[in-house]
C-alpha cells in the first residue's frame, strides 16, 4: 500500500510539472490555424548577439494548450511552417514562408526591437500575427490567411488577407 501511495503521489507531482514549461513571449510573429489550438512560434535566432543569417528565424510548435514546445518536423520546415532565407546582412534579413513564397518578410531591428516587416497593399506593417483557415472537412487546403499586425508609419492596427491562387 506504502508503494501505492508513493506511485500515486509522484505520478500527481509529474504530472503538476509537466505543464511548467517556460514559451518566451517575444515572439517575431506566430502562425495559427482553425484546425486546432497547437500553434507556431518564430523567434529571432541570434548568433554571438548577430543576426544568424543563415537561420535568421527559429520557428517550433507550442502544443497541448501550451503545455509542450517541440521542433518543426522535415516535412513543416519543407513544405509549410519553415522560412527560406531571400536575403540576410548583419543587422536585417528578408525570408519567406516554404509554403507561400509571394509575401517577403522583412526582419529587423526598429525602435530597438526586433520585427518582421511585410508590404501588403502600399502599406508596411509589422508582422504580429498569421492565421490560417483551413478548407473543411481534410484541412489539407487553406482556403485564407490572415495577416495581422500594426501599420509601421501611423501604428493603426491592420489585417490584411492572402486568398492563395
Amino acid at each position: 500500500m506504502k508503494h501505492f501511495i508513493l506511485s500515486v503521489l509522484l505520478c500527481s507531482l509529474c504530472c503538476l510539472t509537466a505543464g511548467a514549461i517556460t514559451i518566451p513571449r517575444e515572439h517575431i510573429f506566430v502562425f495559427e490555424r482553425n484546425t486546432n489550438t497547437n500553434y507556431v512560434c518564430y523567434d529571432i535566432n541570434l548568433q554571438d548577439g548577430k543576426l544568424n543569417q543563415k537561420e535568421p528565424l527559429k520557428a517550433y510548435w507550442v502544443l497541448g494548450g501550451e503545455t509542450r514546445i517541440e521542433d518543426l518536423t522535415f516535412l513543416d520546415r519543407k513544405m509549410a511552417f519553415g522560412v527560406k532565407v531571400i536575403n540576410a546582412g548583419k543587422d536585417e534579413a528578408t525570408v519567406c514562408m516554404a509554403v507561400y513564397d509571394k509575401v517577403y518578410i522583412r526582419i529587423c531591428k526598429r525602435n530597438g526591437k526586433w520585427v518582421g516587416i511585410v508590404k501588403m497593399n502600399g502599406h508596411e506593417i509589422v508582422l504580429q500575427k498569421m492565421f490560417a483557415q483551413m478548407k473543411q472537412p481534410m484541412n489539407v487546403r487553406c482556403e485564407y490567411v490572415d495577416v495581422f499586425g500594426y501599420d509601421a508609419s501611423t501604428g493603426e492596427k491592420r489585417r490584411e488577407r492572402i486568398t492563395p491562387e
